[in-house]
């Protein structure tokens, strides 16, 4: 187990307010994950009536064939694209540098562009623009929101606050699948022509998204210019670092420090463990993911951030949200029911989110994953067997679609409260300061890939097919997860149990001065370079 944290004792005597400096820092940066829930299923509900409005079936009125699956996966699927590029860029060290806050105000820029292009499209090629453009921000925000809500909140509210962004991941979903409600389904015969409000709210929908960025870009320029203090210590103003802390904590900064307070002496102990986590960074090379993998000391936690960041989409959950009109029609729900049945889910997704974000800090990561990924398993095995021809024999036809409504919610709930609201902050916990940004955006690319192969796949797979590929899926995820994830629950950011600072010396990346290895030949950039060392030192013998 690692050692508590030098203030862990002496911060029980602090209480953080409610909602101080960190809660408007966090109301601003959830605008970011609102954005996220919103962009990946707003085309849920008007794909159909944009198939027809740019007739990708050759027609007037038919929305369901090769080329419309096609498009759609296309035009769904590259918001995944670039938000794959988005968190590659997000791991340069230029832009970890520019701080959270300011990577979401580039965030907004583009989700901004990205709503205006989609709003004004012309054909399925401005639509893929524009979704890509949307993607870029995604990418930026989706690992610059959790990381920058972790590092702003007190560490006894971390778990709470940072699950927050989870919760506005769904109220997004929601806001994007209700807000289609007013429209009506696509055209069912050659007889119907798109009309009145089916033939232009969709662009509403698609534009909406350019008002949310503007608003947090507005927050974060002009109403919260904050910084978290882990920040402002790696830009060396660390007088501006404690008043932030001081103020996230409701507590006045005194002229003079008092060390025989306990409440100050718990904060200039948090600043101190600040100060040697930036100073141990600084001490040592920036580390690329791939010499982290070949490190004895941070490999295990690399892998397994990757592998969990994959799991998060592999289990399928875009697809099937961005998909859950046509997955329900397919189960038998009435085309004008479609949108309200998805809206449902939504909403009892949101109830499973606001209950993750209090239970979080209460039962741990590790048990809110195992217990999300084994009920996902379980609905999906559920619904396979309703889907199977044995159970048409007792059970109406009639009831096979509300049967899959419930069976699909019941999934979406669990990944709420499980993979939805854990995945992100988990792995902004088992990182050390050294690797932490290239690691996450690693993760992140991994993480946007993975959904884009999810989601453009879903486009052409049946229900039956989905529900055993995913279910398949949840199950080896559940098993992973029991067998290499650890809990992280109370533990500092820079002291988990995974990269316990007392392990540190066991590494050669962090301790290049350890004599278990030779430091020069983990700085060779390529074999090609490793080889030519080798020979050198061959000659001269």
């Amino acid at each position: 187990m690692p050692r508590p944290s030098h203030a862990t004792t002496a911060s029980e005597q602090l209480r953080p307010p409610s909602f101080g400096l960190a809660g408007c820092a966090v109301t601003g940066a959830v605008l970011s994950s609102f954005l996220f829930g919103y962009s990946i299923c707003v085309l849920n509900s008007c794909g159909g009536l944009i198939a027809v409005a740019f007739q990708w079936c050759g027609n007037d009125w038919q929305s369901n064939c090769i080329a419309s699956r096609g498009s759609l996966g296309l035009v769904n699927a590259s918001v995944y694209l670039g938000a794959a590029i988005g968190a590659l860029l997000s791991g340069r060290s230029w832009v970890s540098a520019l701080g959270g806050r300011t990577q979401l105000v580039i965030s907004d820029a583009y989700f901004a562009a990205g709503a205006l292009i989609c709003a004004l499209s012309q054909g399925v090629g401005t639509l893929i623009v524009g979704r890509f453009a949307s993607g870029l921000g995604l990418g930026i925000s989706a690992i610059a929101a959790p990381l920058y809500i972790a590092e702003i909140s007190p560490r006894e509210m971390r778990g709470k606050n940072a699950a927050m962004h989870g919760t506005f991941i769904t109220v997004g979903i929601l806001a994007s699948i209700s807000m289609g409600i007013p429209q009506g389904p696509p055209p069912s015969g050659p007889g119907e022509v798109l009309e009145g409000l089916d033939a232009w709210y969709w662009r509403c929908l698609l534009g909406f998204p350019f008002i949310v960025a503007m608003l947090q870009a507005a927050w974060f320029l002009w109403l919260y210019r904050v910084d978290p203090p882990s920040m402002l210590v790696q830009k060396g103003e660390i007088k501006n670092a404690r008043a932030v802390l001081y103020k996230i904590y409701g507590q006045t900064m005194p002229e003079k420090i008092n060390l025989n307070h306990k409440g100050q002496a718990a904060l200039e102990l948090q600043l101190k463990d600040l100060k040697e986590a930036v100073d141990a960074a600084k001490a040592v090379p920036r580390i690329r993911v791939v010499q982290a993998m070949c490190d004895p000391f941070l490999r295990t936690a690399v892998f397994l951030g990757v592998g969990l960041a994959a799991f998060q989409q592999l289990c399928g959950i875009n697809g099937l949200m961005a998909y859950s009109n046509s997955l329900f029609a397919e189960a038998g729900i009435p085309p004008a029911s479609l949108t309200l049945a998805s809206t449902l889910m939504a909403t009892a997704n949101v109830g499973a989110s606001v209950f993750s974000s209090r239970m979080v800090d209460h039962w741990g990561r590790r048990t809110l994953l195992l217990a999300g990924s084994f009920c996902q398993t379980l609905a999906m095995a559920l619904l396979s067997l309703l889907l199977g021809k044995g159970w048409n024999t007792w059970l109406p036809e009639t009831a096979i679609g509300p049967a899959a409504v419930v069976c699909f919610t019941a999934f979406v709930q669990s990944f709420s409260f499980g993979l939805g609201a854990v995945t992100w902050l988990y792995l902004s916990e088992i990182y050390p300061m050294e690797i932490r940004g290239p690691s996450l955006s690693a993760c992140g690319v991994i993480n946007w890939l993975s959904s884009f192969v999810v989601v453009f796949g879903t486009s052409f797979l049946t229900l039956t097919s989905a529900v055993h590929i995913f279910g398949l899926i949840c199950f080896v995820g559940f098993a992973g997860t029991y067998t290499w994830v650890v809990e992280t629950k109370g533990c500092a950011m820079d002291d988990s149990p995974l990269t316990p600072r007392s392990g540190r010396g066991s590494s050669p990346l962090l301790t290049p001065t350890s004599p278990r290895v030779d430091y020069k030949k983990m700085e060779e950039d390529s074999d090609e370079e490793l080889t030519l060392e080798s020979e050198r030192g061959a000659g001269m013998k």
